[in-house]
């Protein structure tokens, strides 16, 4: 009966450290507030639940620097954590994810190499033309809808 329960518990750990393998890496969103809380930037970054995996800031509508290889994601300057989106267990797996949803949705919004406007649509709280639609859009490419404030007017997702 103990040889039973030992090996249990040894299957148990090892299936919960698999498990954790799988959830290695994620998009962590964070917003930054421009004015009363009523609007705000967000921006996502690549990490592995403690350090900063990725140069490249998730956003299309701000020239902040955000992300920073190696920095930890409380560093993300003025940001307040929002939510996150687990990706593939491979580092390369995830970061070709993300270019590609960050290639479609810098496309869909006009924002080349993520810029920090539209060339495109002029920004709009009300419409579609703003950073919380740009990260909503992404974050549908990449598999998990975040929450918005904005209605994102005139634009369907794919």
């Amino acid at each position: 009966m103990r040889k039973l329960i030992l090996s249990l518990v040894v299957l148990g750990t090892m299936a919960t450290g698999a498990r954790a393998l799988d959830a290695a890496y994620y998009v962590e969103y964070y917003r930054d507030n421009l004015f009363a809380g009523l609007a705000y930037h967000r921006v996502g970054c690549m990490t592995d639940w403690s350090t900063i995996q990725s140069d490249q800031d998730y956003d299309g509508f701000t020239d902040k620097r955000y992300c920073a290889t190696g920095a930890t994601a409380e560093s993300v300057p003025d940001g307040e954590w929002f939510d996150y989106d687990v990706l593939s267990d491979s580092f390369g797996d995830a970061q070709a994810e993300l270019d590609s949803c960050g290639a479609a949705t810098n496309d869909a919004y006009g924002t080349p190499n993520y810029s920090d406007s539209s060339q495109t649509c002029g920004y709009n709280i009300f419409t579609n033309c703003n950073s919380d639609c740009w990260s909503f859009y992404f974050s549908t490419c990449v598999g998990h809808q975040i929450g918005i404030v904005s209605p994102c007017f005139g634009y369907s997702y794919p």
